[in-house]
């Protein structure tokens, strides 16, 4: 019985979903009749024909009936509760159009009638634990994730969501723990204080279920949130696709500063929305179809730093048009009117290429209060305007007009009294009826016609006059002018224009005109007197004439036919004639502006002419009436004659220059106190005579400048110096000041000329931190590859090609800041290079050595100099290896009056250094002293209490000596035996060994006096170095005080004490008592104590 009721059991509710319209997959089925019935493990799917889908999945799923209510005169439900576990599922309502079923499947899919009426009662009470469901449309949904729930006809039921998201174009946004009551009525839900945010309660929320699992939303919501009230219906109209939806809704009181924050913006808010209310109808996808209504009042809107007071807007939707009948804004003493009506965008499509229409009108008594409203920069406006009119548009056609008013206005300090404006928009042209502009007696008048789509055409005039522009410096910036100006001006102008060209006339006076901003120390004020008239192709001018208080520059002045013609030429220094003639230069200004340069301007067809004299003519004032004050100086006398195109130029004439200051660019270095001789013959420039001085000292030349490719002239010059400055290797440890002199010869043409000739190096200057790498080097091992001699980047230096012989015999080294000592002191330097190259990549080659001039007393490192001195070096530069030349080094140190020596060999990139030293000396020692030195040099002496240096002791047992007694006088020693080389044995009273033997055994007896090169084996840096040269005599070590010394061929004691580097810990007790200790009279004591 109980399989054939579980079996009758599935079978029924299979029916009961296709009743329903619902394809059910059911697992296993528990229970019996008198039993709940349980359903495992089952899927519910229903899919609509119009895209409407819903898919739920339950793990659970148990039905409690109680069948005595069937029987007669009960009132109870036969189906008392349904209780659901692991419930997850998802709706999914598409907006769009649904792709219809292809023919081909249409045959298979069956449409058998079913029954009407429900076979099975709903059941009284729902209880549903573990739901995750998805309601989602498009790419928008909201979810219900670890839901519990209950719904009842009977009571109030519950509802707790885990999380409730919510994903929609205006929200995105998860709420947790969130709580209500829940009721059903037949298949209707209804949710009720549901808290989602302590700003935002669902106060009721009623829809059906079975419409939403059919895709049909039929919903009604009351919501209490950021302190007002929302209400909002909206259903489903028909079954149909694309899905017509019909929403109303009301609004009131809702809080801006609670909004902004609920929805994500972290922008200061506030104001109020006081009421509003919006209607829609149609298709959400298909707005253009749709029609919707909105119309909201605001008070004390407060957007992040835009505020205003109030604000009412109304708006339709309507076939596809948005209508804005009424909006209306008010922010402080302002007001503003606008109403208008425009298509919905279109992709592709800009706003004013569709039809248009806008009325405004605009009343601003207080321009600083839209600061508030508009950008910030707007505090610094002043004043009141007017803005009235209204614009139409059509297939990209225009009519309508604008009339703008203003009084009293100010922009930062700049004022203008009175501002009137009218345009007009005429089909495709912008007219400008009257712009004025009054402020205290200065104006701007003017007016005129632009259009304004396709190839631009104007025309147009206006007149203005301003006693002084610093006035308006706050308007008159970029882009207008570059730099605020300064200065009085009468402007006139009048043309037209289009792409075919241009044509007007102007005038122009400017009285001290100057620049206020970054470049005002470099400008100098001048007047200018302007008046004349263009056309295509050329540029007239009646009246030229640049002045300043002293001097004054006049020409009749002509561009155009690709030439600049100025005749009657007059600069007057007060009454005083200092430059007179005419010329015609082959400059194509009109064609080449304003990209202008040397290659765009210069005609080589065009027939020059020009004849210019000098009559000492001052080039400082002269300059001045460029404008810029310019770092030029000197007199120049001479005429000028030039006649014929470029390729074929006959000049003549004689200048010549004296008191002479000529600047190098804008780097600030000046040529001084040049003298020149010059004269033109034909196509050359012969220079008799240039003398001056340099930033590094003196120069002079002579030679021919030839012109015959004007672009590119070709240089013949002869050079030469007497006592220069070259500063090479710039930047790096190796940075170098060289002085002295040479002759050179510069040839070829400017863009790739040549320098050979011969330098002679008189005194090099070194950096001081070059000492620094040295000691880096012997200490460290790291040596840093050497840069170039020097590089130019910049056209045409970097082409320029070097062929000079650098020599130098003895000349002195020194470096570049003044010590006390170091290493290089007394050296000199030879050199025998030669420099190749590019001016971008030279190259030096040859040998450069480093002699000591005197010998030298040896460095103390506890002093306050370094433990090197330099005894002699040569450096190679190779061929193809100038970064990377070879050296070799000796250099003499001293470490607590213990003398060594260090070698250095090898190439930059490859180093090999080693020392030569005796005991009680070592490497570590050695190389311990030279980072001291080297903290010392970038940091200062340090402070040492020691009385014995740590390095002595470092590693070493320290004890104390045992006392040792005073022994009587010992009587002489006997003569050695003849047959014997070996000394006779000390006498018998001679001391007994100490007791206690020292942890540090006695050492040998120091040398005398350091030798250069003492005889023991070096010890290398690395495995393998190379003993010190053979020419380094062998030093003889000298006996203790008060022991004599034995004959040279008897001294085992001694040369062993020599040659070992080395000794065991612990000495071994002597075999017999010894004339004289081996060591010294006092052996070291290393007790730190002392």
């Amino acid at each position: 019985m109980p399989d054939s009721f579980r079996f009758i059991a599935r079978e029924l509710i299979t029916i009961e979903a296709w009743r329903a319209g619902i394809s059910a997959h059911l697992g296993e089925v528990d229970g019996s009749l008198l039993e709940p019935i349980t359903l495992r493990d089952s899927v519910w799917i229903y899919e609509s024909d119009t895209g409407p889908i819903t898919r739920v999945e339950i793990q659970s799923a148990t039905a409690e009936f109680d069948w005595h209510n069937l029987l007669p005169r009960s009132t109870g439900h036969v189906f008392q509760r349904l209780i659901l576990h692991g419930v997850s599922g998802k709706t999914q309502l598409p907006l769009g159009a649904v792709t219809a079923t292809p023919a081909r499947f249409a045959a298979f899919k069956w449409h058998l009638p079913r029954p009407s009426g429900n076979w099975l009662p709903p059941p009284e009470r729902i209880e549903a634990r573990d739901v995750d469901f998805v309601f989602q449309s498009n790419q928008d949904f909201v979810r219900l994730a670890d839901t519990d729930f209950t719904l009842s006809e009977q009571e109030a039921g519950t509802i707790h969501a885990g999380q409730i998201v919510l994903k929609q174009p205006w929200i995105n946004r998860a709420f947790r723990n969130v709580r209500g009551t829940t009721a059903i009525q037949d298949t209707k839900v209804e949710i009720a204080n549901l808290a989602l945010d302590p700003d935002v309660q669902v106060r009721s929320l009623s829809a059906e279920l079975d419409d939403l699992a059919r895709g049909r939303l039929n919903l009604d919501m009351q919501v209490a949130a950021f302190g007002g009230n929302i209400r909002v219906a909206a259903q489903a109209l028909g079954d149909t696709r694309p899905l017509v939806f019909e929403a109303t809704g009301t609004f009131s009181q809702i809080g801006l500063a609670k909004l902004a924050p609920f929805l994500g913006y972290n922008d200061a808010a506030g104001g109020t929305i006081k009421e509003g209310k919006f209607s829609f109808r149609g298709p959400p996808q298909r707005l253009a179809q749709a029609t919707a209504s909105l119309r909201f009042e605001a008070t004390n809107f407060q957007w992040d730093s835009r505020q205003w007071d109030s604000l009412v807007l109304g708006a339709t939707l309507m076939e596809g048009r948005v209508q804005v009948p009424e909006l209306s804004l008010t922010q402080g003493h302002n007001r503003l009117n606008l109403s208008g009506e425009m298509p919905l965008p279109a992709p592709g499509v800009e706003w004013w290429q569709t039809e248009f229409n806008v009325n405004i009108a605009a009343k601003i008594d207080n321009l600083t209060e839209l600061s508030a409203l508009m950008l910030p920069d707007f505090q610094y406006t002043a004043g009141k305007a007017n803005i009235d009119g209204s614009i139409r548009g059509k297939d990209q056609q225009f009519h309508g007009q604008l009339i703008i008013s203003g009084s009293d206005l100010k922009w930062h300090n700049a004022p203008i009294e009175e501002l009137q404006a009218g345009v007009k928009l005429n089909g495709n042209e912008f007219q400008f009826t009257n712009v004025s502009i009054f402020n205290n007696g200065d104006y701007l008048r003017g007016h005129g016609v632009v259009n304004i789509l396709g190839d631009k055409q104007y025309w147009g005039e206006f007149h203005a006059s301003i006693e002084d522009l610093a006035k308006y410096a706050a308007i008159l910036q970029k882009p207008i002018v570059p730099e605020p100006l300064a200065g009085g001006a009468v402007i006139d102008w009048s043309g037209e224009g289009s792409a075919k060209g241009h044509s007007g006339q102007f005038s122009a006076r400017l009285r001290k005109l100057r620049s206020l901003g970054a470049s005002a120390s470099l400008l100098h004020p001048i007047n200018a007197d302007f008046e004349g008239n263009y056309a295509p192709g050329m540029m007239l001018f009646d009246r030229f004439m640049l002045s300043d208080d002293d001097s004054s520059f006049t020409a009749n002045i002509g561009i155009g036919n690709k030439a600049l013609s100025l005749q009657g030429i007059r600069l007057m220094h007060r009454q005083t004639l200092w430059l007179e003639g005419d010329a015609i230069l082959p400059l194509d200004v009109w064609n080449a502006w304003p990209n202008t340069s040397l290659a765009t301007l210069l005609d080589d067809h065009t027939v020059s002419k020009v004849n210019l004299t000098a009559y000492d003519l001052n080039l400082h004032d002269a300059a001045l009436l460029t404008g810029l004050n310019f770092p030029i100086q000197g007199v120049v006398r001479g005429n000028v004659t030039a006649e014929g195109p470029l390729g074929a130029l006959k000049t003549g004439g004689k200048l010549t220059l004296n008191k002479g200051q000529i600047p190098i660019g804008w780097s600030g270095y000046l040529l001084t106190v040049v003298q020149g001789e010059a004269a033109l013959d034909g196509q050359t420039l012969q220079i008799a005579k240039l003398t001056g001085l340099h930033p590094s000292e003196d120069f002079s030349a002579t030679g021919q400048v030839d012109f015959t490719n004007l672009r590119d002239p070709a240089l013949k010059l002869e050079v030469a110096t007497t006592k220069s400055k070259f500063d090479f290797m710039t930047g790096s440890l190796a940075a170098t000041t060289a002085t002295g002199g040479g002759k050179f010869q510069i040839t070829g043409p400017v863009s790739a000329a040549t320098i050979s000739g011969d330098a002679q190096i008189s005194y090099l200057e070194m950096n001081a931190a070059l000492e620094n790498s040295i000691l880096s080097f012997f200490a460290e091992g790291g040596v840093s590859e050497l840069p170039s001699v020097f590089a130019f980047n910049e056209k045409p230096w970097c082409d320029w090609k070097c062929d000079v012989a650098v020599h130098a015999s003895s000349a002195t080294v020194g470096t570049q800041r003044s010590v006390r000592y170091t290493m290089l002191d007394g050296t000199t330097a030879n050199a025998d290079l030669k420099l190749q190259g590019s001016g971008r990549t030279p190259e030096l080659l040859g040998n450069l050595t480093f002699q000591v001039l005197n010998p030298r007393v040896s460095i103390n490192t506890r002093g306050a100099e370094g433990p090197l001195t330099l005894e002699s070096a040569k450096f190679e530069f190779r061929e193809g290896h100038t970064h990377d030349p070879s050296f070799d080094l000796k250099l003499d140190g001293s470490v607590f009056d213990k003398n060594f020596a260090a070698y250095g060999t090898g190439t930059l990139q490859h180093p090999f250094h080693f020392f030569v030293f005796e005991p009680p000396l070592t490497e570590k020692i050695i190389v311990s002293a030279l980072n001291a030195s080297l903290t010392h040099q970038l940091f200062g002496d340090p402070i040492s209490g020691l009385r014995v240096p740590s390095p002595f002791y470092d590693g070493l047992d320290v004890v104390d000596w045992a006392t040792i007694p005073t022994p009587p006088p010992a009587p002489p020693a006997p003569a050695p035996a003849p047959e014997s080389a070996t000394p006779a044995p000390a006498a018998s009273a001679a001391p007994a060994p100490p007791t206690t033997t020292p942890a540090v055994p006695t050492p040998a007896a120091a040398p005398a006096s350091s030798p250069a090169v003492p005889a023991r084996a070096p010890a290398a840096t690395a495995k393998g170095a190379p003993a010190p040269p053979p020419s380094a005599p062998a030093p003889a070590p000298a006996a203790a005080k008060g022991t004599p010394a034995p004959p040279p061929a008897a001294a085992p004691a001694a040369t062993a004490a020599t040659a070992a580097p080395a000794v065991p810990k612990t000495a071994p007790a002597p075999a017999a008592p010894a004339a004289t200790p081996a060591g010294p009279a006092t052996p070291p004591t290393a007790n730190p104590k002392q």
